[in-house]
């Protein structure tokens, strides 16, 4: 009723109750924004579409509630901390960069300077709280976070950019950065993928030797059954990288998340993956749509670094 969501969904407006809830009940930020990102996907904004009421109400909920101190503005919050802000960054820099809406400036660059502030200035990496030494997940959230700003001409320091890639060259397992580990140099699966995606963002072209090899790796794991993070991450980069590659990991996902939507009752149309990442218990089954959602809309959302979109 107040416009934003909530990970645990039986406290929303909706009096059926619905199974999997998130125990992340006091992560609204992050809920509203990683909620508002399959609209703007669909190019349902504020402005425009069958769902300007709520895409509206949703960013209203995310200007209201951030914090603004200086000139930052924070949606970091207890239960979702930097992750919460980089998703809700995301949304609102989205929201601004479709519309070009005046309203939405101010916020947007509040966001970005707030992550701009948030990074460690040692490592350049980002973690839970501002100033922490880095971790491969909460950096990636928020250099996708600087990504969607860049794109609607918000200003993002080089500087930034620079300790990204800092941070990046210090947790790859690899000489040529095909595999990543999330706070020391190492190979995860996800990692590997999140730390992918950022170099493809922050300069590196398709011939890089580490993307190349860093694609045959994952093209050979495919796609997690359950995972749905690492498929959010992974897609992403096999999208960017294209051709055969992107042929089979899409044909493989897309088949497997088409038969495992929900088609009965007050589920239908959702999806929830109970033995997969970490975030399916906290985020429950609002978290396993978005990222489902967003997977499969990847071709409608994302641009192509290589082709369309402005270097960072």
């Amino acid at each position: 009723a107040d416009g934003g969501w909530n990970f645990d969904h039986n406290k929303s407006i909706n009096p059926v109750p619905c199974p999997d809830p998130g125990g992340a009940v006091e992560a609204r930020n992050g809920a509203t924004g990683l909620a508002l990102l399959p609209f703007l996907a669909a190019s349902q904004t504020h402005k425009e579409g069958d769902y300007k009421k709520q895409v509206y109400a949703g960013l209203a909920y995310l200007i209201k509630n951030m914090e603004v101190r200086d000139k930052t503005g924070s949606w970091n919050e207890k239960q979702a901390n930097m992750y919460g802000h980089g998703y809700a960054a995301i949304a609102m820099c989205d929201a601004y960069a479709r519309t070009g809406d005046k309203e939405l400036l101010a916020p947007a660059q509040l966001a970005m300077n707030y992550i701009v502030f948030a990074q460690d200035p040692v490592g350049g990496g980002w973690r839970y709280q501002p100033k922490q030494a880095g971790d491969t997940s909460v950096s990636t959230v928020q250099i996708l976070a600087l990504k969607s700003g860049h794109q609607g001409d918000l200003r993002v320091p080089h500087g930034t950019l620079v300790g990204a890639t800092k941070f990046l060259d210090s947790v790859r397992g690899d000489k040529e950065g095909s595999l990543y580990g999330y706070t020391v140099p190492g190979k995860g699966r996800g990692t590997t993928a999140m730390g992918l995606l950022c170099r493809t963002h922050l300069g590196w072209m398709r011939d890089a030797e580490g993307l190349q090899e860093g694609v045959d790796h994952l093209d050979k794991i495919g796609p997690s059954d359950d995972d749905m993070y690492f498929n959010y991450f992974a897609t992403q980069v096999m999208f960017q990288y294209g051709g055969e590659p992107w042929k089979r990991w899409n044909t493989r996902l897309r088949d497997k998340l088409i038969d495992s939507q929900s088609q009965d009752g007050v589920t239908k149309g959702s999806w929830f993956f109970k033995a997969g990442d970490h975030g399916s218990e906290r985020g429950g089954r609002l978290y396993c749509t978005a990222l489902a959602c967003l997977i499969l809309e990847t071709y409608y959302r994302e641009g192509r670094v290589f082709d369309e979109l402005k270097p960072m």
